[in-house]
């Protein structure tokens, strides 16, 4: 009888290794998901605290609008000196988009300003369109990987936010 039973001890370790490999494969997949949704969170809020802040500004200088749009469009804008320390309202908005485009370009987020949809014909709102990985700041039916569609609607699986401007 003891003949029979020799290495049955060695199997039984071996289903327990391998239950054990795969619950702990099961962990480390869980961990990976984990620390992928922490540096979403991470960027989606350091990205929409900047975007807030770039968009109160807009509102304190609401006449320089459209320099702000320019700006934030312009990859290649830099900032302006003002003269005698006096800046006009032009090169505040030069400047805030400037400094904010850099900010966001620190966090690997790309931003791009648009009139937002349904507004054409009424009052023009701005919105501001910020994303990540490997989604572009635009609203576009046709490129897969833009943030929303010419409506407005984000796009499945897209990482990015749109905030509207005043």
């Amino acid at each position: 009888m003891m003949h029979r039973q020799r290495g049955v001890g060695l199997v039984e370790v071996l289903v327990a290794v391998l239950l054990l490999s795969v619950a702990v494969l099961g962990f480390s997949a869980l961990q990976l998901q984990a620390v992928s949704a922490t540096d979403e969170s991470l960027i989606r809020t350091q990205t929409l605290s900047v975007i807030r802040g770039l968009a109160e500004n807009m509102r304190a200088n609401s006449e320089e609008i459209d320099t702000y749009e320019e700006t934030i469009n312009d990859s290649a804008a830099t900032k302006v000196t003002c003269t005698d320390g006096q800046c006009t309202a032009e090169q505040i908005a030069i400047n805030e988009s400037v400094i904010i485009t850099k900010k966001l370009k620190e966090y690997d987020v790309d931003i791009s300003m648009v009139t937002c949809p349904g507004t054409e014909d009424f009052s023009e709102v701005k919105c501001v369109v910020a994303a990540w990985s490997d989604t572009v700041a635009e609203l576009d039916d046709t490129d897969t990987k833009a943030c929303a569609d010419e409506d407005g609607i984000y796009k499945n699986g897209s990482s990015c936010i749109i905030i509207e401007t005043y």
